[in-house]
């Protein structure tokens, strides 16, 4: 099994410390994602305790990872039948006959 990784972390001006099952790179994007979130939220709601800006930006990953998941899923439902469009039009084709390639050959300019 992997070995937790700890790293520190500075999220809206505040420390913490991470533990996860991914490289430390990773948790340093993941929070610099959420730290720039923050600061969007805090820019447009300036009022608002550090409390209410970490709720409001969870709430709009929040909606931001259904939508994506959505996405994800429609893009799974597209490709499945995609695949099996393409099974359908392999096992068509493999039981009837060949069709005869037919070329169309101008004669424009040529006199027979």
């Amino acid at each position: 099994m992997a070995q937790k990784v700890k790293t520190v972390v500075k999220i809206a001006g505040k420390e913490y410390t991470v533990r996860a099952f991914e490289t430390e790179e990773y948790i340093h994007r993941v929070a610099i994602y959420v730290n720039r979130r923050m600061e969007e939220v805090e820019r447009t709601q300036p009022a608002l305790s550090t409390t209410m800006t970490a709720v409001l930006t969870a709430i709009n990953l929040g909606d931001e990872v259904l939508k994506l998941q959505d996405k994800v899923d429609s893009l799974q439902n597209q490709l499945e039948e995609l695949e099996n469009d393409s099974r359908k039009s392999n096992a068509t084709s493999s039981h009837s006959k060949p069709v005869p390639v037919i070329y169309d050959v101008s004669r424009k300019g040529k006199r027979s």
